[in-house]
């Protein structure tokens, strides 16, 4: 994605201090509002080396500068095969976006709307018609964005490390 000095791209391991930064101011963050998520030494670097690997970590650029980071997969998550407390919107083959997080100073600009539609795009270009997404139960803020993104509050899924998580889906 490129346009209005936004770009999206795989992120390389020159990307990793920035990615990093990222990730630990929004550790910070978490921690001070009380949210009780990236508390436990994740995501670290190795995680982020992995998604590398994989070609699934992004790095979202705004003039040039860093200004967020997520993985993005396509097909099925086994943290998704269960919900609780709801139900998935559809039983379709679906995309996933984790690890997403963007730094303070370009927050409130619209840049997680940007990396969902582009994950959208993304999404339909492979023939998939949702993608899904889960945040902390305290994470309000994250709530209210992926709801004016146009995510559905679908139930409770549990993490691989069993902490619960609120499941979203969108439908596209």
């Amino acid at each position: 994605m490129e346009g209005g000095g936004a770009m999206i791209r795989k992120a390389m391991p020159a990307d990793l201090p920035a990615i990093m930064e990222i990730i630990n101011e929004a550790k910070v963050t978490l921690k001070a509002s009380g949210i009780d998520q990236w508390q436990k030494g994740y995501p670290n670097e190795a995680v982020i080396l992995q998604d590398m690997a994989g070609g699934y970590s992004y790095i979202y650029l705004r003039d040039g500068i860093p200004a967020a980071t997520f993985a993005f997969f396509y097909g099925e998550d086994p943290t998704y095969k269960v919900i609780t407390e709801g139900q998935w919107l559809t039983d379709n083959p679906y995309t996933v976006i984790h690890r997403i997080t963007i730094k303070g100073t370009f927050r409130g600009q619209g840049v997680l709307g940007e990396i969902v539609a582009w994950a959208g795009d993304e999404s339909r270009k492979r023939g998939y018609s949702s993608m899904r997404i889960d945040t902390h139960p305290d994470n309000k803020s994250m709530q209210r964005a992926l709801q004016k993104a146009g995510y559905t509050y679908c139930g409770h899924i549990l993490t691989s490390i069993g902490d619960m998580r609120w499941g979203y889906e969108k439908l596209l």
